[in-house]
C-alpha cells in the first residue's frame, strides 16, 4: 500500500529567515551538517525558498561577500509544495518530473516537514534489507 509522505518525511526542519545573511546560513548548514534549509519569511509564516550546499558553492564561486548578502538573495524560490496527505508514489513522480531533489511538505499551508531524494533511497535500503 502507499503510504503517505508524511510518514517519510524529516519532520525536525531547519530554517533560516529569508533577511538571514549567506554568512549565517553557511555557518547553520556547517554547525548542524545539513544539505539543505528552508527559507521562510517569519512575519507572514511563509516558505519563501530553499538553499542547498550548491547554491552556497555557487556563491562562493563569484567571490561575493557572505555578510552582505541575505538568504532570499541565493535561495531557488518557490520549492515545489505538497500535502502531508500526498501518497509517496505521487511525490516521487512529480520529484523526478520537475527533475528536484527536495520537497516541502505542508499541513493546512504550515510547514511541517522536508522530503529529499536521498529519503526515498533510505526507504528502498530499509524495505530490500
Amino acid at each position: 500500500m502507499d503510504s503517505p509522505i508524511s510518514d517519510m518525511m524529516e519532520k525536525q526542519i531547519r530554517t533560516v529567515d529569508l533577511d538571514d545573511t549567506v554568512e549565517e546560513v553557511d555557518q547553520i548548514l556547517k554547525d548542524n551538517h545539513l544539505i539543505t534549509l528552508v527559507v521562510v519569511d517569519n512575519v507572514v509564516n511563509e516558505v519563501i525558498g530553499l538553499i542547498g550546499v550548491r547554491d552556497l558553492a555557487r556563491f562562493h564561486f563569484e567571490k561575493r561577500d557572505a555578510k552582505l548578502v541575505h538568504a532570499w538573495e541565493i535561495c531557488s524560490y518557490k520549492p515545489l509544495q505538497v500535502s502531508s496527505n500526498m501518497a509517496t508514489s505521487m511525490v516521487a513522480q512529480l520529484m523526478i518530473s520537475k527533475n528536484i531533489h527536495h520537497v516541502i511538505v505542508t499541513d493546512k499551508k504550515t510547514l511541517v516537514g522536508i522530503v529529499s531524494s536521498l529519503d526515498f533511497v533510505k526507504r528502498v535500503m530499509r524495505e530490500s534489507l
